[in-house]
């Protein structure tokens, strides 16, 4: 991995565009998802560096993207896509989400999209349990969002049954989608299947870390440590045909 310089940037914002258009990572199925990000950075400061793109915003924000990001919308009426987001958070802090949300559908030029996931990173306890408080939060800049117009579905990933049932008692936009770790919950509880099923919730699974990049992978990406706020995967699929056309994440960073 190699080290940038980054002596004027204390915050800033990396936009990977369609990492599906990266030939050095689609050759590497099987790379997991911090790796596979890693590489996405590692790709898009290069690029950047060559050829690339920077958008400053008013509050110093930097953006840094890649020249030529090959978002494959423009190639399809809006009608037949399906956009997604997932969010990672790693604090519950209701002006990052809403950022996140805002600079994605920024950078692919929609109005709204259909879902948005939500996750925060969890700390390694045995005695480690949901937020739910933290969670409310969130979700209070979610159904803002919904009500908006901006997204038709939200969800969450990686909270305790009780949690869920809890968050979709108290929500006055109720959660359309829960995604489950098979890999810290290898069966599905029957109750939370019923539970979905009778209030018309999509149960879905996923393989995602808590921690999609950890401080070691940071420090080797950029030569020190840096926080990252939030990060942010795009997924746009061709709804008649199921195809995924794009995928990329959005991810910032500040100085610790």
């Amino acid at each position: 991995m190699a080290n940038y310089s980054l002596e004027n940037m204390d915050k800033f914002i990396i936009n990977t565009g369609n990492i599906l258009s990266i030939k050095d990572i689609t050759k590497k199925p099987n790379q997991n998802l911090s790796e596979e990000l890693a590489d996405a950075i590692n790709f898009t400061f290069k690029e950047f560096q060559s050829n690339g793109t920077s958008q400053p915003q008013s509050d110093q924000l930097l953006v840094v993207n890649r020249h030529n990001d090959n978002l494959k919308i423009d190639e399809h009426d809006l009608a037949d896509l399906k956009i997604g987001f997932k969010i990672f958070l790693n604090k519950d802090n209701q002006a990052s989400l809403a950022e996140a949300v805002q600079q994605a559908l920024s950078m692919l030029n929609v109005d709204g999209i259909n879902d948005v996931i939500i996750t925060f990173k969890q700390q390694h306890s045995e005695d480690k349990k949901d937020n739910l408080e933290q969670i409310q939060n969130a979700w209070r800049i979610l159904e803002s969002l919904v009500e908006s117009d901006k997204i038709k579905e939200i969800g969450i990933a990686d909270v305790e049954e009780n949690t869920f049932r809890a968050l979709h008692q108290w929500a006055n936009v109720k959660p359309n989608i829960i995604q489950i770790n098979l890999a810290t919950c290898c069966v599905v509880p029957p109750s939370l299947q019923d539970f979905c099923k009778d209030n018309d919730i999509k149960l879905l699974t996923h393989s995602d870390p808590s921690d999609i990049l950890p401080k070691s992978y940071i420090e080797e990406i950029f030569g020190k440590p840096l926080v990252l706020k939030w990060a942010l995967r795009f997924l746009i699929h061709v709804k008649c045909r199921g195809v995924l056309t794009t995928k990329g994440y959005l991810l910032h960073f500040s100085e610790v």
